[in-house]
């Protein structure tokens, strides 16, 4: 992949010939086999070597395209109306779409589809992933086809790409801040090793004594000190530490009485709460620890702190104004 500079691009189109060869470098064809007039979009975000795109065709299509080799694709679908075949497969609501692989992809796609899609550098996406892993997704994203994934997965996933593209229609600048988008290139390459690297085999809670169950927890904490530029989902933090999901969940309930999921949330809004006092604007304190629907994470930041972060940071940048009088 050779995308550089970061852009924002929104098309709308009528034809679903024109729709197939708005993805550079997807090598597409679109057949339209529903009857009725055609309409569909495409917005993507590309910068450095990620592309992030949502899709919207309004037809049944038979769609086929082949990928370079040095590109990873995952499709996760965002909107449906019907039922579709991916390769043969039919779709269903845990399934992602790996469009990766020599042999292409064919995809018969329901009418009123909306995909959401990550391409990322294949280098970049083996890099980052636990050695462990890197075998078995390697296999995996020989060939295009059908992955069944947990449910959480697809769901963190889906809630990212309705997301990501509101901070950068609100404020298309953010695109050429080199910060911005190394923090946002973390999160995607870290979802798509999420959907494609194996579970971890569940460990025995009977058998976890205090202390590993008190070591998992403050290597959690230690891992997440370190990883302010890319905020962590539970996923990635079971990868690193080598546990399950139900085994990190057991041991934060046990020890904290909280769940992951909980203290995850807590200290990516302590870390907002703790860059507002920098920050030229609440977008960028958000945006650094991965929050990306504004409403969301108002409500949440409000809930832990008893005032909105915009009142955080209006309070704090007043305090530093006076301070330097």
């Amino acid at each position: 992949m050779t995308i550089i500079s970061g852009c924002l691009k929104q098309v709308h189109t009528r034809d679903f010939a024109e729709q197939a060869s708005l993805l550079q470098g997807w090598n597409q064809h679109y057949a339209q086999l529903s009857s009725g007039a055609f309409s569909g979009s495409i917005s993507e975000l590309l910068f450095d070597d990620i592309h992030l795109f949502e899709e919207s065709t309004s037809r049944v299509l038979f769609q086929s395209g082949n990928l370079a080799a040095n590109v990873v694709a995952i499709g996760i679908p965002l909107a449906t109306e019907g039922h579709g075949l991916f390769c043969g497969n039919a779709m269903h609501s845990a399934s992602a779409h790996i469009f990766s692989g020599s042999g292409g992809f064919e995809f018969l796609s329901p009418p009123g589809l909306m995909m959401g899609g990550i391409a990322v550098s294949r280098d970049a996406l083996i890099e980052r992933l636990p050695e462990a892993s890197q075998e078995s997704v390697i296999t995996d994203i020989s060939h295009a086809h059908l992955k069944c994934v947990r449910p959480q997965k697809i769901h963190a996933v889906r809630e990212f790409m309705r997301d990501v593209f509101n901070p950068c229609r609100e404020s298309p600048a953010l695109l050429q801040d080199i910060r911005f988008r190394r923090r946002l290139r973390e999160i995607t390459l870290t979802h798509v090793a999420e959907v494609l690297a194996d579970v971890p085999a569940a460990e025995d809670e009977d058998r976890l004594t205090p202390r590993r169950r008190w070591k998992i927890v403050m290597q959690a904490r230690d891992y997440l000190s370190g990883m302010a530029d890319a905020p962590v989902s539970v996923e990635t933090l079971c990868m690193h530490l080598g546990v399950s999901r139900r085994t990190l969940q057991y041991c934060f309930q046990e020890l904290l009485g909280m769940n992951p999921v909980a203290f995850l949330r807590a200290q990516r809004l302590n870390g907002v709460h703790q860059l507002l006092k920098d920050a030229h604007s609440v977008t960028e304190a958000a945006t650094a620890w991965g929050f990306w629907h504004f409403g969301h994470f108002s409500q949440e930041y409000k809930k832990l702190f008893g005032e909105l972060p915009s009142d955080t940071w209006r309070r704090q940048h007043q305090c530093h104004s006076r301070s330097n009088r």
